[in-house]
């Protein structure tokens, strides 16, 4: 019969969006999760065996990202009825622009958070089992893709519950054997002095000219990059649209993957410590050992100090971690390829549902082999996995980031200046990308010297996210003021205090229901009260 409905209608919101029926507690473990990849493990880990405490701020931070997501974006990317980020960038905007950002999601994804998921994982397997190394690349793939690519973001978010669970098992269990070793935390710190050449081992908040983390860059960059991960990019904001229909188990995602993301600090950079005073005490380590060593730290403490019997699990919550990261992201790139930019290239009503989701199938295949190939240029860019991972995203994110800010806030800014902004802030963002390759691979020799060159390239990578942020804004706001005034923007697409009310869905919109918190918003002679009030304001 011709009016029955096509089984394949709603094909692409369940593979891509889960449905839209995610509940609180399953987006706040896949929000955890698809954070925390192997290359926490073995880089977060690293990093703290090496310089110390001061790497988990990336993961305390955090809660305050999180938060602004829940209580800022998140009503907006709701009320608009949104699927992707590209596309709150191209209503915003522009198409042009929205294609910027797809582009660069996918760049991003394939430089650092495939690749070094599966370097580390790669590290991992390698350590634990001896596997050759491409037997270990090529069965992480062909596991991850394997139920990402046939259950789609409902079976990603689902397994990356249940895989929550297994890493905190693993990660307690392993910072309780960690601690009895050196007597507990109390007895760790007190008879622990700093390393050599590391005076604020025991420091969160370190000098200025800090080599890695000063505190100026901790308080600007750092956020100004994890509010634009956590904020505005595809992989986090997917799971928080893919919610129930009311804005509450969004919201009740984010404030309980906030205080998840308290721990990481504890169950990973604890360790990471402990096992430097270890690993010196056993020989593996000396003043003299390349960077690249400390980030076995995690591994070799599983191996070496993890009773037999127990050692399983932690390998279980080591590569639980890796595969939740990697899936997360490979749904991410399969939803932006399908939505944004092979649904755009179609004439209109010419795509099915389940021609969207082959494509997203087909996305996943070939991110995993461009990730694959670039895994031997990671070794030549840096001393420490963690370390280097971070450095993309702070000279990209940036203009990226500011385009999303102050296009939710403001509605002055315009397409022009949009466009304008991206155009300056990603040429300097690239600069100094291929400036610090060609410096990593000693194809150039730039830092130590006098010029302008050598201080662009030193500049700390947080410090220059700041700046970046900074000149993009002008040239955003200036660009906005030159030329023809822009129309007005979608007033969908723009914060306001009363987006604090609930949301909810009806027939693929978003709808405000009356809350108390709204009484205190100044409604329009245009208005309705949806009370039974009158239809305008009285007495004022």
């Amino acid at each position: 019969d011709g009016d029955d409905p096509d089984p394949s209608e709603d094909a692409s919101s369940k593979y891509f969006l889960a449905d839209k029926s995610s509940p609180w507690w399953a987006v706040a473990a896949s929000l955890f999760a698809s954070n925390i990849g192997a290359e926490h493990f073995v880089g977060l880990a690293g990093v703290a065996c090496f310089s110390g405490v001061a790497v988990g701020f990336y993961e305390w931070g955090a809660v305050i990202c999180l938060l602004v997501l829940g209580y800022l974006f998140l009503p907006v990317y709701v009320n608009a009825s949104l699927s992707t980020m590209p596309e709150y960038m191209a209503r915003r905007y522009s198409a042009g622009c929205g294609q910027v950002v797809v582009y660069l999601s996918l760049a991003l994804y394939v430089l650092t958070k495939i690749a070094a998921t599966l370097f580390a994982g790669e590290l991992i397997l390698a350590e634990v089992s001896h596997m050759p190394a491409w037997a270990s690349v090529l069965c992480l793939i062909l596991g991850t893709a394997a139920y990402t690519l046939v259950g789609g973001l409902k079976a990603v978010i689902y397994t990356e519950a249940l895989q929550t669970v297994v890493l905190f098992i693993g990660g307690f269990a392993l910072l309780g054997v960690s601690l009895a070793e050196v007597g507990g935390l109390h007895t760790f710190i007190r008879d622990s002095e700093p390393p050599a050449g590391q005076p604020y081992y025991f420091k969160i908040f370190r000098p200025f000219d800090d080599a890695d983390f000063p505190f100026t860059g901790f308080l600007t960059g750092y956020f100004l990059t994890s509010l634009w991960y956590w904020c505005s990019d595809q992989v986090i904001t997917q799971r928080v649209i893919a919610a129930r229909d009311r804005i509450e188990h969004a919201r009740g995602g984010c404030v309980g993957a906030s205080y998840l993301k308290l721990l990481p600090g504890f169950i990973m950079v604890v360790p990471g410590m402990i096992a430097r005073e270890l690993m010196t005490r056993e020989g593996v380590l000396d003043t003299n050992s390349p960077r690249s060593d400390y980030d076995r730290a995690f591994t070799w403490l599983v191996l070496n100090c993890m009773p037999i019997n127990l050692r399983g699990l932690l390998i279980a919550s080591m590569i639980s971690a890796l595969m939740s990261s990697l899936a997360s992201v490979f749904n991410s790139c399969a939803t932006i390829m399908a939505l944004d930019v092979y649904k755009k290239h179609r004439p209109a009503g010419t795509v099915s549902e389940r021609e969207l989701v082959w494509v997203g199938r087909a996305t996943v295949v070939v991110v995993a082999g461009l990730s694959m190939a670039w895994l031997p240029v990671i070794p030549l860019l840096g001393d420490q996995l963690f370390v280097w991972i971070q450095k993309p995203p702070s000279y990209f994110a940036p203009p990226i980031f500011s385009a999303y800010l102050w296009g939710a806030l403001s509605s002055k800014v315009s397409a022009r200046g949009a466009g304008w902004s991206l155009a300056v802030g990603l040429s300097v963002g690239l600069l100094r990308f291929l400036l610090e390759i060609a410096h990593e691979t000693e194809v150039l020799a730039l830092r130590g010297g006098a010029g302008l060159a050598a201080a662009f390239v030193e500049a700390n990578f947080l410090h220059f996210s700041l700046l970046n942020f900074l000149l993009s804004s002008a040239v955003l706001f200036a660009a906005s003021c030159v030329g023809k005034p822009a129309p007005a923007p979608e007033a969908r697409l723009l914060f306001h205090w009363r987006l604090y009310g609930q949301i909810r869905r009806r027939g693929g919109a978003s709808v405000y229901e009356r809350t108390e918190e709204m009484e205190l918003v100044r409604l329009n002679d245009s208005q309705q009260l949806q009370g039974g009030g009158s239809d305008k304001e009285e007495g004022e």
